[in-house]
């Protein structure tokens, strides 16, 4: 089962952010995506997400066409974490979680016991069954990070996309939420792409590895062929020799 991309472009008005992308990405595997601000990586994820409608080219998940796909359809194969920890209503952490049902309810259909069920189950898998009950307007940058991870695994493991998903987090908890996730690509044949934006991070942690320079891949493969000092430096432009 594979995510596949197929001479991809994408365009903001005349303004091209991706163009001539072509990538696979098979399940169990952590897929990081690596390149300066404004290379194209959001706008990838929101491609396969099905949020944006690409000029030209394919988008193919696990034999679903996505581009054109019904919304729900994409949604019950494909949950994403976003970049930003906003403010929602009060919500407790529990129901932040159940939220992550919506796709799967008929028209007033409301979660029932054995969703919630769930949700904690998830939050304990998780480590994090403590914070059912709290408020999520008022956890740690970190605590929301697992709490919006437990949604999109609520909503579907199968692909999981993540905007950046050490962002404003502590090296304890960078480390935590990294873990968490490759866990799920090797437990639960999970496929992973992630956003990222620290090369060390990525060594760690990424099986294969996509580099964005303006809008184009610039290499791509596994991330021992991919993370070497001449590619690093080549992304950003900058002397990483001593990488």
């Amino acid at each position: 089962m594979t995510l596949t991309c197929c001479d991809l472009f994408f365009s903001y008005e005349r303004t091209e952010t991706l163009a001539d992308i072509n990538m696979e990405v098979p399940s169990g595997n952590f897929c990081a995506s690596l390149g300066r601000n404004g290379s194209g990586k959001t706008t990838l994820l929101h491609c396969i997400n099905g949020l944006l409608y690409p000029n030209r080219g394919l988008i193919e998940l696990d034999g679903l066409s996505i581009i054109g796909a019904d919304q729900k359809e994409i949604a019950k194969r494909v949950s994403m974490v976003p970049q930003k920890n906003i403010d929602i209503f009060p919500f407790s952490v529990e129901e932040v979680v159940v939220m992550g049902r919506t796709p799967y309810l008929g028209f007033n259909e409301s979660p029932g016991p054995a969703d919630y069920d769930t949700a904690f189950a998830i939050l304990e898998s998780l480590d994090a069954g403590y914070l059912a009950k709290r408020n999520f307007n008022r956890i740690s940058g970190g605590e929301r990070r697992i709490s919006l991870l437990a949604r999109a695994l609520m909503q579907s493991t199968k692909t999981l996309l993540f905007d950046e998903p050490t962002n404003h987090l502590d090296f304890h908890n960078q480390y935590r939420i990294l873990s968490m996730m490759r866990e799920l690509c090797r437990k639960k044949g999970s496929r992973i792409i992630a956003s990222m934006h620290d090369p060390n991070l990525v060594n760690i942690f990424a099986d294969q590895v996509i580099m964005l320079k303006k809008g184009r891949i610039l290499e791509q493969g596994p991330t021992e062929k991919v993370m070497t000092a001449d590619f690093v430096g080549e992304l950003y432009d900058t002397n990483t020799k001593r990488f």
